[in-house]
């Protein structure tokens, strides 16, 4: 009997645990609303001091969005706020290499269309590809 109520204890830990999880990834991007979809934490940085961080998240969207299409400041604001970071990072994470080579493929064929929030101290740069419906999210907190 103890193990049976053991069981159940850890079946709804389980089922509460993953549920935060997605929950909590949606609100992450919950600028986007509702049409995000398969939000993927891919990358979180280590804890620094305070409330010091840098994560990167995938997701894709059905529907339509409407994001900032002029290139010219994406490129900007990728090179000032976010690439010094996440070559830093990357040196740590081979996983995290691959994916800055992936995305900055898709940076210089011009296929992102991009928001660009500064919300509270954090920045939060969303890039998507309208070919592929599949964005990042970079969350910048220092």
């Amino acid at each position: 009997m103890k193990k049976c109520i053991i069981l159940i204890l850890l079946l709804v830990a389980t089922i509460f645990s993953v549920y935060y999880l997605l929950g909590n990834n949606r609100n992450e991007l919950s600028e986007l609303g509702d049409p995000v979809q398969n939000i993927k934490l891919e990358y979180k940085s280590e804890k620094g001091f305070g409330n010091d961080r840098f994560d990167i998240y995938s997701f894709s969207i059905e529907g339509e969005v409407n994001f900032n299409d002029d290139i010219r400041n994406l490129e900007e604001i990728y090179q000032k706020e976010f690439r010094s970071i996440l070559n830093t990072e990357s040196k740590k994470n081979e996983a995290l290499k691959e994916k800055q080579n992936q995305i900055e493929k898709l940076l210089k064929e011009k296929r992102f269309i991009y928001k660009y929030l500064i919300l509270k101290g954090t920045k939060k740069l969303y890039l998507y590809d309208s070919v592929s419906k599949k964005g990042y999210c970079f969350i910048l907190t220092i």
